[in-house]
């Protein structure tokens, strides 16, 4: 049954979408270490940034209320880079460091959904400065990531909400009544591996729990689960 401040009205239509989850549930593991990672061998970072990184994540440990503090941190070096230059960065990560984690049976879930209609949305808590290059590499319709401030075409450093549990639930329904979409929740497909999945599961009639953690079936005793390589 839908939570009670999910009880809006979602009319039913002939609309149809799949939403994925993207770390640990299209792709193999977490992406911004690697990403942290993948910055500092190319010189657009610094070895510094490790600490800067590992005190953002060790206060986000103790106040999980800091986990966008903990995101700027980790990304700080990104302030004055134009998009074009991270776009064609994290297009080269992707290529070279996510597209072979990507789960074989996730891509092939991709495709018969698109094969029966439906629009793919990928929706992660992952930082868009390399999130939004996604659809070049996934057939999905959008990305909707945690939203990394630009402005004049350039990063600021600053990051907006962590788009993760609730929020992925209204990121979603934002993007709906910005293009004139209805929700058809009995063809809604939501795919997630974690917790922080379960507002944006709870959409679904049926929410698919891949590669799960215990925390998460406990939240969705009625998922069905799904084991993907």
């Amino acid at each position: 049954m839908m939570p009670t401040r999910f009880k809006e009205a979602i009319p039913l239509a002939e609309t149809r979408f799949a939403l994925f989850d993207f770390d640990g549930t299209l792709c193999r593991g977490d992406s911004i270490v690697p990403y942290l990672r993948f910055c500092i061998a190319e010189g657009l970072a610094p070895r510094s940034q490790w600490v800067r990184a590992a005190c953002g994540w060790l206060s986000q440990a103790v106040m999980p209320s800091r986990i966008v503090s903990a995101k700027e941190r980790s990304l700080s070096f990104i302030a004055g880079r134009t998009v074009e230059e991270m776009d064609t960065l994290a297009r080269r990560f992707f290529e070279t460091e996510l597209k072979p984690r990507f789960f074989a049976d996730g891509l092939r879930e991709i495709d018969r959904l698109l094969a029966e209609n439906y629009h793919i949305i990928v929706i992660s808590a992952s930082a868009d400065v390399y999130m939004r290059v996604l659809p070049e590499f996934l057939p999905c319709e959008t990305v909707i990531a945690t939203p990394c401030v630009t402005e004049d075409g350039r990063y600021t450093g600053a990051i907006e909400a962590n788009c993760k549990g609730l929020m992925k639930y209204h990121r979603f329904l934002a993007y709906t009544r910005e293009h004139d979409y209805i929700i058809d929740r009995e063809k809604l497909r939501c795919y997630g591996d974690s917790p922080g999945d379960v507002e944006m599961m709870h959409m679904a009639v049926l929410p698919t729990a891949v590669n799960a953690s215990r925390k998460l079936l406990a939240a969705l005793p009625v998922a069905e689960r799904a084991k993907w390589k």
